[in-house]
């Protein structure tokens, strides 16, 4: 009886204690953007102006994604980014690219060639500017957000509106802005 009870006060005191040690909900991915023009969307230069920072990326500004098209039709993707500065060392990786949602165009999986590794990654377009001028990307979970523009240097303002409405889709985390030629 005496260990009866005991294990049902050990009990009672672990449920009380649970909430307390209970994961941090991650919040809900949001919705996807799209349909989007694969064609003209995953084309071209795009400068990357605001992301969550992690160790690989912090220090790693002037960043841009460049989108185009191999012989065999598939999207190419190539990350870059400058580490010391406007003339510092250019960090770089790149790769293949994938639709995984067709007709919406907004889930993009790229699977990279780094060295002797292969890094996959799905980035999902969770929302766009009306004539392609902006995007903010997502990875799953939505605990990565990046922030991208067309235009080199936007005005601050203009990338402060953009990390606002990542905000009011509900991403909580950390959000950087980069230093970018002309906005430094």
């Amino acid at each position: 009886m005496h260990v009866s009870l005991i294990s049902l006060m050990g009990a009672a005191a672990l449920a009380m204690a649970a909430p307390a040690f209970a994961a941090t909900p991650k919040p809900a991915d949001p919705p996807t953007a799209g349909p989007l023009d694969a064609a003209t969307f995953y084309k071209g230069m795009w400068y990357e102006q605001a992301r969550t920072p992690t160790g690989l990326t912090r220090g790693c500004e002037y960043a841009t994604t460049e989108h185009g098209r191999d012989g065999k039709g598939r999207i190419t993707v190539r990350d870059a980014c400058l580490k010391g500065g406007p003339q510092g060392k250019e960090t770089a990786i790149a790769g293949i690219g994938t639709l995984k949602d067709p007709g919406q165009n907004a889930a993009l999986e790229v699977k990279y060639r780094f060295g002797p590794f292969r890094p996959v990654r799905t980035y999902r377009i969770i929302a766009a500017g009306p004539a392609g001028e902006w995007h903010i990307s997502a990875e799953p979970g939505f605990e990565k957000v990046y922030i991208f523009t067309r235009a080199v240097a936007p005005p601050l303002a203009e990338v402060e509106a953009l990390i606002s409405r990542v905000r009011a889709i509900g991403y909580a985390g950390e959000i950087e802005v980069l230093k970018t030629p002309g906005r430094d």
